[in-house]
């Protein structure tokens, strides 16, 4: 089995490259679903010969973006691009809750020779067969998705159903919420070729009298078991 694993700092970084992580989504801010990340980790994740995908979100909140924000994102994917990456991650809504489809193909005409994943702004969208044909029109690599649900045991069903209905036209990436708890549930009900998941824990930061504040920082006992997990012969790709 594939593992991507989202990457949030230099610690995760090094634990990734250690543990053998096939790729590395790169972002930063988890806690609020990831946000751009700096240069300085997109640099280190290229040094590390690393498959890097970045994902380009400007702020957070919705995936419904104005012209300005899409003009900073499309020059953040010009700039990485220069960087040696792999890949990068994005979603972009409109207020329907469908695909932006025309800054979306933007996007796709300034990426022809890396591959583009779709974001987790998927499971926002109301028609998702519609969407996934025209992902699959515009040749999108990839959706990251935890079944339209919170994660991905909450949405397996309908993650099974995702992925049959993309039938291998559009890799179908599960990620949100996999654990040490459900893993194992996970991979037996869906038998993915991939799986994303941070290995992340919550932590609570005192270290300042002004910004007390509760933050998810990688646990490397976490994300070994979540290796592990993906790792075993049963759970290998071909």
């Amino acid at each position: 089995m594939l593992v991507e694993i989202c990457v949030s700092c230099v610690k995760a970084l090094n634990l990734a490259s250690k543990f053998g992580a096939d790729r590395v989504e790169l972002c930063q801010e988890l806690s609020c679903g990831g946000l751009t990340p700096s240069i300085a980790l997109v640099k280190r994740s290229v040094a590390l010969g690393m498959n890097t995908q970045v994902l380009i979100r400007p702020r957070s909140g919705d995936f419904v973006y104005a012209e300005d924000e899409k003009i900073q994102m499309m020059e953040d994917v010009v700039h990485y691009q220069k960087l040696g990456i792999q890949g990068i991650v994005v979603g972009a809504l409109n207020e329907e809750r469908s695909l932006d489809i025309s800054f979306l193909k933007r996007l796709r005409m300034l990426t022809p020779n890396i591959e583009l994943t779709f974001h987790k702004a998927f499971d926002d969208i109301d028609n998702w067969q519609k969407a996934i044909e025209q992902l699959i029109s515009m040749k999108f690599d990839r959706i990251l998705t935890s079944g339209c649900e919170v994660n991905v045991f909450e949405g397996k069903e309908r993650l099974k159903e995702i992925t049959e209905f993309a039938s291998g036209r559009i890799q179908i990436l599960p990620g949100g919420g996999i654990h040490p708890e459900n893993i194992g549930k996970i991979i037996e009900f869906l038998k993915p070729n991939a799986l994303h998941f941070s290995g992340t824990q919550k932590q609570r930061r005192e270290k300042s009298k002004y910004f007390i504040s509760e933050v998810l920082l990688v646990d490397e006992k976490k994300l070994k078991f979540l290796m592990d997990s993906s790792r075993r012969p049963s759970n290998r790709t071909t």
